[in-house]
């Protein structure tokens, strides 16, 4: 249980948070030209909504996961885990959590929402972590320069590759808000239907 909610809140964060930062791209191209933006804009107030919203479905089930794990272990483990949550450098667990939640409430705030640099940056802060900052700055270390660019599965690093990931991410997102954008327009107009 604890490996798929692990994945869904991996796939929350890197595929939904990171194609909402390539698909701000495309919405502030499409603003720009467009000259009917009514059904653009509402789009976009409809993805804000599916972020915020993402936010707080990856923190629940991140805390689910924790928790879950926790129950799952006995004796020993179990107190050895609780001081590792809550002890002297349990900080180094919450602070990534929490700083990922706040990045998603911060769609909130007007003036983040309306300009492309900020939430393009913020989208690009969930694929950074402390992990993967300390992989790189190793790995582009003079000493420890690999010998070829390879992934370990024969893939070497291309930009074929690199914009298939990005299309992929933007495709889901897309889906993803379509989806939720149709259903709160049903909804809204059968509760309209109910009022009358």
């Amino acid at each position: 249980m604890n490996e798929n909610l692990f994945f869904i809140a991996d796939f929350l964060r890197i595929d939904i948070f990171v194609g909402f930062g390539f698909y701000s791209i495309i919405y502030f191209i499409l603003r720009f030209f467009l000259k009917d933006r009514t059904f653009i804009m509402d789009f976009d107030k409809s993805a804000l909504q599916v972020i915020i919203y993402g936010g707080i479905v990856w923190l629940l089930l991140w805390l689910i996961s924790i928790f879950s794990y926790y129950m799952k272990l006995d004796g020993i483990d179990k107190s050895e885990y609780y001081n590792r949550l809550t002890g002297q450098y349990s900080y180094g667990i919450w602070i990534q959590p929490i700083f990922w939640f706040l990045l998603t409430q911060l769609y909130r705030i007007k003036f983040i929402k309306r300009f492309l640099i900020f939430r393009i940056a913020i989208s690009l802060l969930f694929v950074v972590t402390l992990e993967r900052f300390v992989i790189l700055a190793t790995s582009l270390h003079r000493d420890y320069l690999p010998n070829d660019w390879t992934w370990g599965i024969n893939l070497t690093l291309n930009p074929y590759w690199l914009f298939l990931g990005w299309v992929g991410k933007i495709l889901i997102f897309l889906l993803l808000v379509t989806l939720y954008h149709f259903a709160k327009r049903k909804i809204k107009t059968l509760y309209n239907n109910a009022d009358n």
